[in-house]
């Protein structure tokens, strides 16, 4: 049997690779197609597996542009016509591009035999993070979600990156062939946890992308609230098109930056885990999103958040007492909290923290959530 996974933006290692390794522990001869522009970099790159199609594919230098939507259009042509010549027996198709959706559902309907499985990693034009825009731009953006929307019916299967996107698309998807796969992580060996106290500097991360997404001022109001009552230092992890921005306000605040770009080490982003108390997961509360990549890397690290995404990441931190959810009326309230934390408080949210990982979001829930749902040898239960 022959399986066929994309992904334009290249989330291999986040959400293909485990994939690939149920389907071929399932008898499938696993193929990759992706894209070689990288979504982040704005530059060409070349993707080293030798089971990996790279599409070539248009540049553009914004993400919010005609050029990008273009971009997509002609990968999603072009990634189809190459699954036409593998003639998968299962197809695996991680949107957006929400062009990609109509063209697989439009190779579905030519060849009804074959699996077709959408996987809805992130949501466009729902995530656009600018109110006034997405008001200006209703109409376009109507006909944006309606090329994913259009096409969600044709699969056998849809699975959602978080329970927010699932109730989102419920609509447009049979309830019951629609369920949550979320993301998953390595298991990570954490070493023993950092010990708070009264006196010394609090330190706090950021890791990932430094974009239009996150709220710079609600971070920086943050961090200014604890920088009164505590010595505040953040350890930035990522880069971006914001990066100048974000340190810029942070250090208006008072606080300490350290900047070590982006490291893709499990160890050495472990070793900065471990100095930190708590990592932050804040995002503009415009932006459609109920679960991080940073936030999975948090908790296969053992590092508790502050949080403001709602839905998924909101409901754990309160069920699992793994951090502090951040209001925008209640950020004082919030900073009193953190620094008053005893040393056993912290460590107790650490250990919570990895405990949720465990639960949650390792690899082997992940498989189980891919049985269950796919129907093959199920056994167990997925968080």
């Amino acid at each position: 049997m022959k399986a066929v996974c994309i992904s334009c933006t290249n989330h291999y290692q986040e959400r293909i690779l485990p994939v690939e390794k149920f389907l071929r522990d399932h008898g499938y001869d696993c193929y990759y197609i992706t894209s070689d522009f990288h979504h982040t970099s704005k530059q060409k790159f070349t993707v080293d597996l030798p089971h990996c199609t790279q599409i070539p594919t248009k540049p553009y230098t914004k993400n919010i542009s005609l050029a990008r939507i273009l971009s997509h259009m002609q990968f999603s042509k072009d990634a189809m016509e190459e699954v036409r010549r593998l003639k998968p027996d299962l197809l695996y198709v991680e949107v957006p591009p929400n062009s990609l959706c109509m063209q697989a559902a439009k190779y579905k309907k030519e060849n009804p035999n074959v699996t077709l499985i959408f996987d809805i990693f992130d949501m466009w034009p729902e995530c656009f993070p600018n109110n006034r825009a997405k008001k200006l731009l209703k109409w376009p953006f109507k006909i944006w979600a309606w090329l994913r929307n259009r096409g969600l019916p044709a699969a056998d299967f849809v699975f959602t990156e978080c329970n927010l996107f699932r109730k989102k698309l419920l609509p447009f998807v049979k309830e019951e062939t629609t369920k949550v796969l979320h993301l998953c992580r390595p298991h990570v060996t954490v070493t023993t946890p950092v010990s708070v106290t009264q006196t010394e500097r609090l330190h706090l991360c950021y890791l990932g992308a430094i974009n239009n997404i996150i709220d710079i001022p609600a971070i920086a109001q943050l961090i200014e609230c604890i920088q009164r009552l505590r010595p505040v230092t953040l350890h930035i992890i990522g880069d971006g098109e914001s990066r100048d921005a974000f340190v810029q306000a942070v250090q208006a605040t008072g606080a300490l930056v350290k900047y070590y770009g982006i490291i893709y080490d499990a160890a050495k982003r472990q070793a900065i885990f471990d100095k930190c108390h708590f990592g932050i997961n804040i995002m503009k509360d415009s932006v459609c999103v109920g679960l991080t990549m940073k936030s999975m890397d948090y908790f296969a690290g053992g590092l508790p958040i502050l949080n403001n995404i709602d839905v998924d990441t909101w409901d754990l931190v309160e069920q699992w007492d793994c951090g502090f959810n951040v209001q925008r009326d209640a950020v004082q309230e919030v900073a009193k909290a953190v620094v008053s934390q005893t040393p056993e408080e912290n460590t107790r949210m650490r250990y919570n923290t990895q405990e949720i990982f465990k639960k949650c979001f390792s690899e082997e829930v992940f498989r189980r959530t891919l049985t269950t749902s796919l129907g093959v040898d199920a056994n167990g239960t997925t968080c």
